[in-house]
């Protein structure tokens, strides 16, 4: 009845954190192009689930590295392009956040459910 040693952590690639961020700077694209805040709340949602299912260790880093990608392009936009916003635009940009968390929490716990059910017996 010893203990059992931890098992071995694997660390996360730079491609994984590039695609991540790569994804994050689409879903603000979406959002300041289409400019339908349930768009990208589904994006959103939908690649921050995807990465915590893929990955679903701290899954909080995936929702704040997709999440941060909607008020980068906001504000390329508003300094650079100088297209001007509304306040409803910034503060929806910043209530992503909420849709992020909700899909990063979410994969990751959907990726706990299928490794209980479908996980390996040991006898």
């Amino acid at each position: 009845m010893g203990r059992q040693p931890l098992p071995a952590r694997k660390s996360t690639s730079v491609a994984v954190y590039l695609l991540t961020f790569v994804l994050g700077l689409f879903t603000g694209w979406v959002n300041q192009t289409v400019d339908d805040a349930l768009l990208t709340a589904l994006c959103v949602l939908a690649f921050t689930m995807l990465l915590a299912v893929w990955k679903p260790d701290h899954p909080w880093r995936w929702g704040l590295l997709i999440w941060m990608g909607v008020p980068l392009v906001l504000a390329y936009y508003h300094f650079i392009v100088k297209w001007p916003h509304d306040r409803g635009q910034i503060y929806g940009a910043f209530l992503q956040a909420l849709a992020a968390s909700a899909g990063s929490f979410g994969g990751h716990f959907m990726r706990r459910m299928i490794d209980n059910v479908f996980g390996k017996q040991v006898d």
